[in-house]
């Protein structure tokens, strides 16, 4: 009982926390640590699943071409790409 107790107090101080915006910037540090690993920066991410992320028309050959255009994309502003020092200055800015 006292552990679930605990366990409620803690959820109610994190929530709080996020509600206020304490949080903010360890949420924000923590999405680029998890992006860096993954070899992406914010501008690569955001293109890759804006492009990507809803199909412009149902047909499967267009969806395919529309997926490998979003990737390209996206990995020429990653980690390693033509544009990544472009990338890395405007995802310092999100």
């Amino acid at each position: 009982m006292f552990y679930f107790l605990l366990y409620l107090f803690l959820q109610v101080v994190l929530f709080g926390a996020w509600v206020t915006g304490t949080l903010d910037p360890y949420q924000k540090r923590l999405q680029e640590i998890l992006l860096e690993t993954m070899g992406e920066n914010k501008v690569s991410y955001g293109l890759k699943k804006s492009l990507t992320g809803k199909k412009l028309i149902e047909d499967e050959n267009f969806s395919k071409i529309q997926d490998q255009l979003g990737n390209q994309l996206g990995g020429v502003f990653g980690k390693g790409g033509v544009g990544d020092g472009l990338g890395s200055m405007l995802s310092k800015g999100l």
